[in-house]
């Protein structure tokens, strides 16, 4: 099967904080396709067992009361884990959505294969002033404003993989 075909899944989080053992999900992700079509989307709000602090739901929108009846994260990895299987897994700044759903799920995802779009961004556009997704995003034409809620990021971590797919 050519890589053009690859099935992948984009992957984003948003959280309490920098750190994936102190801070927690609040939010997740997944967005399941073949190509450039989207076959399924998994996305929830996840409670956290501390207060979202002011400069994250200054950053995301997420507040408080948005996440107060959201599943628990406890609740939501089984649900992650069975949606993204053993799938590549595509997301921006890889390393960190990575190493939280791997604490959270304790480990599950260790046989993924995991593709960043921060290094494919460097070279598909090295032109570019920085390689942030926002950058990138609009550079390739992606003009809403939708960043740092894990769903929009998706795709357009997405869509930037698929850039990279079509230059291959």
């Amino acid at each position: 099967m050519k890589e053009k075909e690859d099935t992948f899944v984009a992957i984003d989080v948003e959280t309490t904080g920098l750190s994936p053992f102190a801070n927690e999900l609040i939010e997740v992700s997944a967005i399941k396709y073949k190509g450039s079509k989207k076959l399924d989307t998994f996305s929830t709000l996840i409670k956290p067992k501390v207060q979202i602090p002011y400069y994250i739901t200054r950053i995301t929108g997420i507040t408080n009361e948005m996440v107060k009846n959201a599943p628990i994260v406890e609740e939501v990895m089984p649900e992650l884990i069975n949606f993204v299987g053993d799938l590549n897994i595509v997301a921006h700044n890889a390393n960190f959505d990575y190493k939280f759903i791997q604490n959270y799920s304790k480990n599950s995802f260790s046989k993924n294969k995991v593709i960043d779009t921060v290094p494919i961004g460097r070279k598909l556009y090295p032109e570019l002033p920085n390689h942030k997704l926002g950058t990138i995003a609009k550079h390739i034409g992606i003009t809403e404003d939708g960043f740092h809620r894990a769903e929009f990021d998706c795709e357009c971590c997405a869509k930037i993989y698929m850039e990279y797919l079509k230059a291959v």
